[in-house]
């Protein structure tokens, strides 16, 4: 199986990072990933300081796809996530969504060091919560534009939504040859809301994916997601409501579409069964995931690719 390592770190999402890595629509491969501010983290002792930081969220060189291209589709199941044995969170002045709160002179940069093992974070003695590892960065290159990693869009980006998990597959509209397929800052927990900025457990880890090529949907302009209970919609902006529109609004035309249904039948049900939630407000846009449980649809999306 081939492996992407972390030899090679991009700091942006851009069409003119060399690939690194070359695979077939339906292969599988490895890739290990660096932690978000940097190869610091050696043991439980070392602390986290701004001046330590090399990000934003790196990501492992980049990934061609072959057979992508402008008008379809990257379908990335997400076959495993192993986060390293230590991992940090922590915030700094300005750098959480509390800036009146946070008292800057007293606390200055908080941060917390924590071993990863048994499938549990040890927060502390007595504290051991169970790891829900979360891919936080995972992109196609843009046409265009240049965007660093802390920033996400339709593309995808540094979503840093917990759907992104094993078992997952993640749906990524394509604007260049081979997709430029980009992937980083792993956290082996996190928060909804990422509320203190580095507010998962941000670590390195190794992610075992495999990719497909599929038709674009004509309607789709954000990354999308479907697991093994759920499909719903990633959509980014400020102000957080209109992060929220923009999922929902992609995700009416997705049940619409595939499903032959009226639009404004499905907006009267989503009014019943939508599940939503701002899974980061920290970052320059903020990501909503909107969400339907798939026990209420008939039948799987058209383009769902099998586990």
């Amino acid at each position: 199986m081939q492996k992407q390592t972390r030899e090679v770190l991009y700091y942006t999402h851009t069409r003119h990072n060399r690939p690194t890595l070359t695979v077939e629509p339906g292969e599988s491969f490895i890739v290990e990933t660096e932690l978000c501010s940097g190869d610091w983290l050696r043991d439980i002792t070392d602390t986290y300081h701004p001046s330590k930081g090399r990000g934003p969220n790196p990501s492992s060189g980049c990934v061609y796809v072959k057979g992508a291209g402008p008008g379809t589709m990257l379908a990335v199941t997400i076959e495993s996530i192993v986060p390293d044995e230590l991992g940090y969170t922590g915030f700094g002045p300005g750098a959480n969504p509390f800036p009146d709160w946070i008292r800057q002179e007293e606390w200055g940069v908080v941060t917390k060091t924590v071993r990863i093992r048994n499938g549990c974070v040890e927060w502390s003695e007595d504290l051991k919560l169970p790891t829900q590892p979360m891919i936080g960065v995972l992109g196609t290159a843009p046409a265009r534009e240049e965007f660093l990693n802390s920033r996400n869009g339709p593309y995808g980006g540094n979503l840093d939504a917990q759907e992104i998990a094993t078992g997952a597959t993640v749906y990524l509209p394509v604007y260049v040859d081979g997709a430029l397929l980009h992937v980083g800052d792993v956290h082996a927990i996190q928060g909804d809301g990422e509320i203190c900025c580095g507010g998962g457990i941000e670590c390195r880890s190794t992610v075992q994916l495999r990719v497909d090529v599929l038709p674009r949907p004509e309607r789709m302009t954000w990354a999308r997601f479907a697991d093994a209970t759920h499909i719903g919609v990633f959509g980014c902006a400020r102000p957080a409501e209109d992060a929220f529109r923009l999922a929902t609004q992609d995700l009416i035309y997705w049940l619409a579409d595939d499903y032959a249904l009226d639009e404004p039948e499905v907006l009267l049900l989503l009014g019943q069964i939508l599940e939503a939630r701002c899974t980061q407000f920290v970052d320059p846009l903020y990501t909503y995931v909107a969400k339907v449980a798939r026990r209420w649809l008939p039948g799987p999306p058209r383009f769902l690719v099998p586990g």
